[in-house]
């Protein structure tokens, strides 16, 4: 099975920057993922590599002299060549320090684009029992229960007639913000409508991403990005982005 973790929450959980909620459900998730466990081990056998006290030496008394008496004036700027001498010169331990920080760079997972953001929310919404924070077909509920809880008022409409029926609404965290979900169906699909207030009041063309079989929709416009996200055909998924935002 695919793993679905949005690797933002991961990094945060490594770095102790997760809320109580957030870092509940990535420990749920390791619970159940060998890989992300695997690799949440290895990023911590690393660190605790890394920050060992042995791997660092003050430099014999020998060594600064020279470094002293090459740079009389204090000069601190070190030339590339001299520097690779230098940390040659110092031995062993040096040399490992480097060697495992360039390893430990080269290892860090690249992030995520905004639709494999986008894609994974969506798995994860239907995964974890948290599709919806407010159940409710009528768009005078759903709109009036994230006030207080997002700073904006994203724009909820019920789209039954249209057969988009509005089911709910949630808050999620995508792009490092805070964004309100809409969700609706069509038949048997269940579309998640990511909103949050864009930078500026243009608007953008509908683009289609494909990730994990699912697809993502992103557009601007009305002062508001936009984000849909099902295994809904294209089409489809498109009128509904045009109902949303006309």
């Amino acid at each position: 099975m695919d793993c679905t973790l949005d690797r933002h929450l991961l990094d945060g959980y490594l770095d102790g920057e997760l809320g109580f909620e957030r870092a509940l459900e990535v420990e749920a998730h390791l619970a159940s993922c060998p890989s992300c466990t695997q690799e949440v081990e290895g990023w911590k056998h690393m660190r605790a590599a890394i920050q060992d006290p042995e791997l660092y030496h003050r430099a014999p008394a020998a060594l600064e002299e020279k470094i002293r008496a090459r740079f009389p004036n204090g000069e601190r700027k070190l030339s590339v060549s001299w520097l690779q001498r230098w940390l040659w010169a110092g031995g062993g331990a040096a040399f490992a320090t480097a060697a495992m920080l360039l390893a430990f760079l080269g290892w860090h997972p690249a992030s995520p684009t905004m639709a494999q953001e986008i894609a994974t929310s969506h798995i994860r919404s239907m995964m974890s029992d948290h599709l919806m924070d407010v159940v409710s077909t009528d768009q005078h509920t759903v709109k009036p229960w994230f006030d207080g809880k997002i700073d904006f008022a994203p724009p909820v409409q019920d789209f039954a007639a249209e057969g988009y029926p509005l089911a709910g609404g949630r808050l999620d965290y995508v792009g490092k913000r805070k964004v309100a979900v809409l969700i609706y169906h069509r038949a048997l699909h269940i579309i998640n409508v990511y909103v949050w207030p864009a930078e500026d009041a243009g608007s953008s063309p509908i683009r289609v991403d494909t990730v994990q079989g699912y697809n993502v929709l992103a557009w601007k416009k009305n002062g508001f990005e936009f984000r849909a996200a099902s295994d809904l055909n294209v089409p489809e998924l498109r009128d509904l982005a045009n109902l949303v935002s006309p």
